[in-house]
């Protein structure tokens, strides 16, 4: 009625126990409707595959002929005029909604900007996903085009950054770092003299800091580390 009052007009699906809906709770068989209405307002209860509750401020409580045969009966097969409409203006949201909910990330938060946020990357990689397709006329799945997008911007942006939080805790964000696949290897001797190097983990740690000298390291991260236990904790927390 907001929306009617500042000539808007709006045509939707509706659960029937939503607040101030009608009761329609008369058990009807598959192609009946059983409508509700006031002078502004229709709500129909229409039975296809399931149980259909709209309402609608734009549309009559009359059947449309969706120019389908029902294969059961032979019959022409009829919808209601606001559930043509709403399917002919809203498909294409309904379609992307299908295919969010296939590989969406957002999680349960009471935070609601972090919902949008994520929701507005995943809109933002379904768009890109689109322009794929036509651009180049492959045709691959969403669920493998995301993870080659974000293999693509880990590779990217691999690069070790180093920040120090107003605590004076220490951390060590390298996506490669925890992602990747690493091995210890000896330092290379340049001399007749064991060369050494200072380990990462140990002289980095919050509680217990320490100098440790070690004659191994990590070839990838170029970084020295002694070999137990600090090469799994370098390459498994992002924090120590």
């Amino acid at each position: 009625m907001y929306l009617h009052k500042r000539k808007t007009n709006t045509c939707g699906t509706v659960r029937k126990n939503r607040k101030l809906m009608p009761t329609i709770e008369g058990k009807l068989k598959l192609g009946e409707r059983e409508a509700r209405c006031t002078d502004k307002l229709l709500a129909i209860h229409w039975k296809d595959r399931r149980d259909v509750y709209m309402l609608t401020s734009m549309n009559t409580n009359e059947m449309v002929d969706t120019k389908k045969i029902d294969r059961k009966t032979g019959k022409k097969y009829l919808k209601p005029q606001c559930v043509v409409s709403y399917n002919k203006n809203m498909g294409a949201i309904d379609k992307t909604d299908m295919l969010l909910s296939s590989t969406e990330c957002v999680r349960r938060t009471l935070k609601w900007y972090k919902k949008l946020f994520f929701h507005i990357i995943e809109m933002s990689m379904l768009n890109a996903y689109s322009a794929y397709k036509t651009v180049t006329g492959k045709h691959i799945s969403l669920a493998d085009f995301q993870l080659t997008l974000v293999n693509e911007i880990l590779q990217k942006y691999k690069s070790s950054v180093k920040t120090t939080p107003s605590k004076g805790k220490k951390i060590i964000s390298t996506d490669s770092r925890l992602s990747e696949r690493h091995f210890p290897d000896l330092i290379p001797q340049t001399s007749s003299k064991k060369q050494r190097r200072k380990c990462f983990v140990c002289s980095h740690k919050t509680e217990g800091k320490k100098r440790t000298d070690t004659l191994y390291q990590c070839n990838e991260c170029n970084v020295g580390l002694c070999v137990v236990p600090c090469f799994k904790i370098y390459h498994t927390q992002q924090t120590f």
